[in-house]
């Protein structure tokens, strides 16, 4: 039987990157993918520009679709809107993971596509992993593995207890001929009666091309979805839906422990994911950055402890964790808020302070905005302060 100092299961953006830092640091690297190739899941595909910095890569044609001046955000009514800014890209996310994909098997990385894991478990102070490609047993065994395999990872279901991991339903169109109204813009709509504790997207992609979808807690997605497009004809009247593709996208924050003897969990299996927006490919490039490198060091040291990979936990959450953890705050707090309340504070925000609060970053900085509606700046105040 094989053994590898790191065994990454699921080669998503945590994936391709942890694959390629524990090979570049000399390690015995295994990247299993169930899927023929990476990339499937559903994904708006949008990105701001330093996450290309932190995946070290150029943005290249192969795999940017569009580049991207801003966002308009939209009011429940769609009387008013905000126009944000902020430039960055709309990726064919599967050419993207497949740059960085090869980018790991270059380092050195063994990837085994169209391979499904099977069963893990513990052995003689190693991990050992079952699974079967193309139908195909076999098995292998690992002094690290780094859980990468999303929502239903199966390393978090055997070894680790996430509590409370709350995730909603995303569903997403790909469409052609749609007119949109500028092509470099995000179009974000949010409300109620729109898409219940979620929001609307529509990414264009260029050429008449666009992502667009809904990301909803329960059920009713779809009939949701289709009458936003339904109530936009001016967009969508000609428009034509090539592919459907559905997911479900943690935004609960980080779980309590994704790091154990031998293994960690990155991306979306550890709920590394900005809550009020749902955006993951960048935390995920991260965590998987440092799982990669730490994972590497533990193993060729030969320390595999919990308290030596939690090197990586620390690291992450210093970057990410309290971001995290206030998008979260205001994801909770958005939620109580009426629509016609959310018209009011999209007619009040501001663009950037709107990106802030999105992406966790000085929640308070929205009160000040709203001191020109007393009583929802108080409403605002202890629902973004308190939690």
């Amino acid at each position: 039987m094989e053994t590898y100092d790191v065994a990454v299961i699921g080669a998503g953006p945590a994936g391709v990157m942890a694959a390629w830092k524990a090979a570049e640091s000399h390690a015995r690297t295994l990247l299993i993918e169930r899927e023929g190739s990476p990339g499937k899941k559903v994904c708006a595909e949008g990105v701001l520009a330093d996450v290309l910095t932190d995946a070290e890569v150029r943005p290249v044609p192969e795999f940017v679709a569009n580049e991207i001046s801003g966002a308009f955000l939209y009011a429940p009514d769609e009387a008013k809107r905000v126009n944000v800014g902020g430039e960055g890209y709309i990726l064919d996310k599967p050419a993207f993971l497949r740059v960085l994909a090869d980018r790991a098997e270059k380092a050195g990385a063994v990837a085994r596509y169209s391979t499904s894991v099977e069963d893990i478990e513990r052995k003689d102070g190693l991990i050992e992993i079952r699974s079967k490609t193309d139908g195909e047993p076999s098995s292998v065994k690992a002094r690290v593995v780094i859980g990468c395999d999303g929502t239903g990872s199966i390393l978090a279901r055997r070894f680790f207890p996430r509590k409370n991991y709350q995730a909603i339903t995303a569903l997403q169109y790909s469409m052609t001929d749609c007119e949109v109204e500028d092509e470099s813009k995000l179009e974000i709509y949010v409300g109620h009666e729109k898409a219940p504790a979620g929001y609307i997207w529509v990414f264009p992609k260029g050429k008449g091309d666009a992502n667009v979808g809904i990301g909803v807690k329960g059920a009713g997605a779809k009939t949701l979805l289709d009458k936003f497009i339904d109530k936009h004809p001016k967009a969508f009247g000609s428009a034509r839906v090539e592919r459907t593709l559905a997911a479900p996208v943690p935004v609960g924050g980080e779980v309590e422990s994704y790091v154990a003897d031998n293994m960690m969990l990155c991306g979306d299996a550890a709920g590394q994911v900005i809550p009020l927006t749902g955006a993951g490919i960048h935390t995920g490039l991260v965590a998987g950055k440092i799982a990669g490198e730490e994972a590497a060091i533990c193993a060729l040291s030969g320390n595999t402890s919990a308290e030596n990979l939690n090197h990586y936990r620390d690291r992450f959450n210093k970057l990410w964790g309290p971001r995290i953890s206030n998008s979260l705050r205001a994801l909770d707090s958005f939620e109580r808020f009426s629509d016609p309340e959310l018209n009011i504070i999209t007619g009040l925000l501001e663009g950037q302070d709107l990106v802030e609060m999105a992406n966790g970053f000085s929640p308070t900085r929205a009160v000040g905005l709203l001191a020109r509606h007393p009583l929802l700046a108080m409403k605002v105040a202890y629902q973004l302060l308190t939690g």
